[in-house]
Formats: C-alpha cells, structure tokens, sequence
C-alpha cells in the first residue's frame, strides 16, 4: 500500500522519466572513451537533494564492487559543498556509502575529492582515510582541532603535534599535506609555507602557428 501511494503520487512521475543512473554510461560515452559527468542539485530542495545523493553514491559503490582490484585510477568522483551530507555527529543516509568509497575505492580504482568551507563538517572517520589535504586558511580553533584529530587518525607515524599545529596557526594560503607522509613536513614547518606546495607543472612549448604564444594541451 506505501508503494502504491508513492507511484501514485503526483510528483512520482519525474522519477520515472530521464536518464537511468548507469555508472557505466556516466563514466564513458557511447564509444567507451570516458568522460566528464556534472550533477547539479541547486533546484531540489533538502529532501530531494539528500535522496539523490544518497541514489548516486550507492549507485557509485555498486559499480565499485564490479571492478576488479588495480592501481590505476579509473575514475574521480568529486563532491563540492559537502557539508550536511556527510557531518561528524549526525548519520544521514549519504553517510554510510560515502565512507564505504573512502575506505575501500582505491583498491577499486576510484578517486574520492571532497570539498568543504569548514574541516568540522567531516565525519573524523572519513578525515581519517583521505591521504592528501588542500587546507586553506583555517578560521575557527575548532576546524584546526578538526584536522589534527584526522592526522593523528591517519595512521601518520612521526606526526608530531606541536609542529602541526604551529603549521596550521601560521597558514595563510593554500598549501598541500600528505597525511601518509608527516616526516616530510619538518622542513616545510621552519621555512615558509611555500616549501609544502608542489612545484608548478612547467607550461608546454609553444606552438610556432600562435605567434610564440604557450598552448596548453
């Protein structure tokens, strides 16, 4: 009878028209070369959005379990503005299948990016199995305790907390952590913070038919 009420539902019928959500045809294109895939979720209000969500990452997890174990990337998933969807303290539906991809999607091929305003938003646990961070200015103490919590979590041998936290205090530009690799931080903590970000790829030759000018390719 719930089924029945849901399928009769007025608005029921948008969820039966459009594009199945099929990780094979939204990874590569009809002549398997593969591609850039966007889902905007501005126009759907927090129900909504949450649900999709939710029917994305299982959809995404489903697909990883196919896929035989390498250590190739075989796919990139990133997420913006993942604060609600994945919190520290609440379990929503998106939670469980988001930390499934964060603990097992390498062995799987499959890159997770998280992007967020505030590290507070996270879930520890998922801070905890991210390897590389792109910390900005860090605004607030308790995004700063946020981020050493997930170091020490990260199963990062030789961190040694003062110097983090001398680091985060004195951040003021983007820089560039590898939680895998603490021991590589030190230098970088008594020079400037440039020293923690990776050098610039340099640009590609010109080409002579653009009057000198450089062509990225």
């Amino acid at each position: 009878m719930t089924i029945n009420a849901l399928i009769a539902a007025p608005g029921f019928d948008v969820w039966t028209t459009g594009q199945p959500l099929d990780l094979d045809a939204v990874l590569r294109n009809p002549r398997g070369r593969p591609r850039v895939a966007i889902f905007t979720i501005a126009h759907l209000d927090d129900r909504q959005r949450m649900f999709f969500v939710t029917q994305l990452l299982s959809a995404v997890t489903a697909w990883m379990r196919e896929q035989r174990g390498t250590s190739s990337l075989r796919a990139l998933l990133y997420m913006d503005e993942i604060a609600g969807f994945f919190p520290p303290v609440a379990n929503p539906p998106s939670n469980g299948p988001l930390l499934t991809l964060l603990k097992q999607g390498r062995a799987a091929g499959l890159g997770v990016v998280l992007a967020t305003q505030n590290p507070a938003d996270l879930d520890y646990k998922g801070l905890s199995n991210i390897g590389t961070w792109f910390l900005g200015r860090l605004q607030t103490e308790r995004d700063k305790m946020r981020v050493l919590e997930g170091l020490e979590g990260a199963d990062a041998g030789g961190l040694d907390r003062s110097d983090v936290d001398n680091l985060l205090s004195r951040l003021s530009s983007r820089v560039l952590l590898d939680a895998k690799r603490p021991r590589a931080w030190p230098h970088a903590l008594r020079d400037s913070m440039d020293a923690v970000v990776p050098a610039r790829a340099p640009e590609p030759p010109g080409d002579p038919a653009t009057d000198g000018r450089s062509v990225a390719r």
